[in-house]
């Protein structure tokens, strides 16, 4: 069992640690909430690569803001010293406020998909006020840049024994994905960058809450957000080999952000939530074949998988039947959009 080094909690000033329980072993990030005599806490190891100074000084500012433009959101809780990372010399962390709820992995009512889009929606339009230039380097979704990289991989690789299991896959990335690049020019806004349905915290009757995991919070082509918003929320498992877009689910979550966005959206962004989703979904079938190769960034599952490069083809075929099932379905989700 993992737990939270002592010289970590000393850093706080949070009273005596009643209580550390490890919430979850992410993709990225290991996640314990804290009971202490001051209150209750999550407090968060970071990866590596979300763990810069930068990243920290972005996650204050957002936390800030948000409480302060009356957005329900955890507040970041200051080491002693007054900074955002403590260090135990082998790992960086993060504290931040605890803010009950419930947790969901898959959207399974059209009720709940309309709460998810009418929360973000308020958190889109919060953010669009903040006047911020945000630090960090560590932009999410630079779709170019993430197939470049793909074909650099694909290339070292190619006649290589590990091509034979994902030639196909690697096939209709290289040929389709490209003709999915959004335009330039579009307006640049202040996003979540991580919308997947467990970062949203329910009430006991279903109603959204708030959203949590604020560190990739930058300044991206709004659609970027949506494409991975349906992607996550409409399809069935990421692993799933048979997974597929569910449009009930989209419908209703289209709708609640709509209604609560208004004229928020321009005309051009709203055209182009379509094929953003389709994007974005290659863009991840794209990263997780990219670490089927080599073998080093995303956790898996060891219970379910004998190792991460088996977990990361099982995802990658998975967001490529997602993306078939899209292309056939592709019409009525334009239409959805058109009569909005």
């Amino acid at each position: 069992m993992e737990t939270v080094p002592k010289k970590v909690l000393a850093q706080y000033d949070i009273g005596a640690v009643k209580t550390t329980k490890l919430l979850s072993s992410g993709l990225i990030h290991r996640t314990f909430r804290v009971k202490a005599t001051k209150g209750e806490f999550i407090l968060q190891r970071l990866h590596p690569i979300l763990a810069s100074k930068e990243i920290a000084e972005d996650f204050f500012v957002v936390t800030t803001f948000l409480n302060d433009e009356g957005f329900l959101s955890p507040k970041c809780v200051l080491t002693k010293k007054l900074t955002v990372l403590a260090k135990d010399g082998k790992h960086v962390w993060r504290m931040q406020t605890f803010i009950s709820g419930n947790t969901f992995h898959k959207l399974e009512k059209p009720a709940m998909a309309a709460e998810a889009g009418r929360i973000f929606a308020r958190f889109h339009m919060t953010l669009d006020r903040l006047p911020y230039r945000f630090k960090s380097k560590k932009v999410l979704h630079e779709t170019e840049k993430i197939f470049a990289a793909f074909k650099k991989t694909v290339a070292a690789n190619r006649k290589k024994p590990l091509m034979d299991e994902v030639k196909e896959e690697v096939e209709l990335i290289l040929k389709e994905l490209p003709n999915l690049f959004l335009p330039k020019g579009l307006p640049m806004r202040a996003i979540h960058g991580d919308p997947k349905i467990s970062n949203i915290l329910f009430d006991a009757d279903d109603k959204a809450k708030t959203i949590v995991d604020l560190d990739t919070c930058n300044r991206r082509p709004i659609l970027v957000e949506f494409g991975d918003a349906f992607r996550s929320w409409c399809g069935l498992k990421e692993d799933d080999p048979k997974n597929r877009f569910r449009l009930p689910i989209f419908k209703a979550a289209w709708k609640g952000y709509s209604q609560e966005a208004g004229k928020f959206l321009t005309k051009k962004e709203i055209s182009l939530i379509p094929q953003s989703v389709g994007l974005i979904t290659l863009e991840l079938a794209s990263r997780f074949l990219k670490d089927y190769f080599e073998d080093s960034y995303f956790g898996w599952d060891s219970k379910r998988y004998p190792s991460r490069r088996a977990h990361n083809l099982a995802r990658a075929r998975g967001q490529v039947a997602l993306y078939r099932d899209l292309k056939k379905k592709m019409r009525t989700v334009q239409s959805v959009i058109a009569r909005s």
